[in-house]
């Protein structure tokens, strides 16, 4: 073999050589280009993928996803329930199991309660139809009387017996239609102080009628 077919076996030999290295060295760096970019978009080649929205997904929102608007599992928050309401006031009064007609010494004729006080009927209330206009202040001094259900009666007309809706809802009785009422100041049952008060206020009869038979002096009794 002569010395030129060496020499160009020997440079082909280079050639390949270094074809070789160069492309160990083109692979060496694609594969290390590839593994970068994996492990920064977590896909080779590729973008990372767009967050996903959880309350976007097909099956509600996940677990802690929109806090405010529900319980993280699709339930719906629950409604902030309202305030109790506040209790109705108690109705202002005494309530009574019966009405009974008797004679006091003086007063004669007058109608009492299941505790014995003597029952008053009010001027500017109305009988026909019954009505009562005393209420707040005025229901304080004299209270109501007020019934659930049927009265026992005794010594008056059962057909004289009735009763009226207050404001507060509460049934007061009447008498001839009259609303009848306590008088606070006459401190026990027996007594009536109340007799003229203001010329408005009378012990009431078992008729409904005014009972005038004892006035305190100064009183002007109505002209009907």
């Amino acid at each position: 073999m002569n010395s030129t077919g060496v020499v160009h076996r020997r440079g082909f030999a280079i050639l390949v050589l270094l074809a070789a290295v160069a492309l160990a060295a083109y692979l060496v760096h694609a594969r290390l280009g590839d593994d970068t970019e994996k492990a920064r978009t977590g896909k080779p080649g590729k973008a990372a993928p767009a967050a996903v929205n959880a309350s976007a997904s097909g099956n509600g929102p996940a677990y802690g996803a929109d806090a405010g608007n529900g319980d993280g599992y699709g339930a719906a928050a629950a409604a902030t329930s309202a305030p109790p309401a506040a209790a109705p006031a108690a109705p202002v009064g005494f309530k009574t199991t019966s009405l009974t007609a008797k004679t006091l010494p003086r007063m004669g004729n007058v109608v009492v309660d299941s505790g014995g006080w003597t029952l008053y009927r009010f001027d500017r209330d109305t009988a026909n139809p019954p009505k009562s206009n005393c209420s707040g202040e005025c229901a304080t001094q004299w209270p109501p009387i007020l019934v659930a259900g049927d009265p026992q009666v005794t010594g008056i007309d059962k057909n004289k017996v009735g009763t009226v809706t207050r404001d507060d809802g509460s049934k007061q009785l009447t008498v001839g239609g009259w609303p009848v009422y306590r008088f606070a100041a006459d401190g026990k049952a027996g007594v009536w102080k109340g007799q003229a008060v203001k010329n408005v206020w009378w012990v009431v009869s078992n008729t409904g009628a005014r009972n005038l038979t004892c006035l305190p002096p100064g009183a002007v009794p109505p002209a009907s």
